[in-house]
C-alpha cells in the first residue's frame, strides 16, 4: 500500500496576473516571486443538493463552489499591492487605497516540501483582498506584524480548472519540474495512456 502525502513545509509562492480567460484560450503574465511566504492554507467549498423521493434520499449532486486561499507572506511590497491589489502609486512614494479599486484575476504557484520530495501546486483563478494586519508595541520584544491575505478561488471560464498539483514521487512528474515549474502557468491535459495492470 503506497504511502499518504504529508505536506511537512512551504517554500516558494509566485503570483501570475491572468490575462485571458474564455472560450478561446487561458493565458498568464509572467509569474512574479513573492518572497517570505510562511503559510498557505485551503478551504474548498462544494455544494451538496439531494434528490428526495419516496420519504428517503434517493440521489445527490456536488457542485464546486470556489477555495478560499489564505496566504501569509513575510512582506507585502508597494510594488506588489499595486499589483495583485489594484491599489495606486502616489507621487510622494507609497501607495494608497480607493474604495473603487479593481484587483485583477492571478494564479497563485507554490511549491511545497513533503515527505520523501516536493509538491508544485497552482491555483488558476482568484482575487486577492485586502490583507489582515496588526500593529502591536514591542513591549521589550520584537513583535512581526505578518501580512495575511485571502483570494477566493473560481473555476476557469476557458476549461473549469481552479486547481493543479505534482509531487516529485509521481511516476510522470518531469525530471526538470524545478527548473520549469515558475517560468509560466502550466496548464495539464488529461493522460489517455490506459493503465498497465
Amino acid at each position: 500500500m503506497p504511502k499518504p502525502t504529508i505536506i511537512i513545509g512551504i517554500e516558494k509562492a509566485y503570483i501570475a496576473i491572468q490575462t485571458k480567460d474564455d472560450s478561446t484560450g487561458l493565458t498568464y503574465n509572467t509569474p512574479k516571486y513573492y518572497s517570505g511566504v510562511k503559510e498557505i492554507g485551503m478551504k474548498p467549498k462544494q455544494n451538496v443538493e439531494p434528490l428526495w423521493g419516496e420519504n428517503q434520499i434517493m440521489d445527490q449532486a456536488v457542485a464546486f463552489q470556489q477555495a478560499d486561499i489564505d496566504i501569509s507572506l513575510a512582506s507585502l511590497t508597494s510594488a506588489q499591492r499595486v499589483e495583485i491589489l489594484g491599489q495606486n502609486i502616489a507621487a510622494a512614494g507609497g501607495v494608497y487605497a480607493k474604495s473603487n479599486d479593481v484587483p485583477p484575476f492571478v494564479a497563485l504557484l507554490y511549491k511545497a516540501t513533503i515527505a520523501g520530495g516536493y509538491r508544485y501546486g497552482v491555483f488558476y483563478k482568484g482575487l486577492f483582498t485586502i490583507p489582515d494586519e496588526s500593529m502591536k508595541g514591542q513591549e521589550g520584544k520584537v513583535t512581526y506584524s505578518i501580512p495575511k491575505m485571502t483570494a477566493a478561488f473560481i473555476p476557469t471560464v476557458n476549461n473549469s480548472i481552479w486547481e493543479y498539483h505534482v509531487d516529485t514521487t509521481d511516476p510522470n512528474c518531469p525530471a526538470n519540474i524545478d527548473t520549469i515549474w515558475f517560468i509560466s502557468v502550466t496548464i495539464p491535459t488529461a493522460d489517455t495512456v490506459a493503465p498497465t495492470l
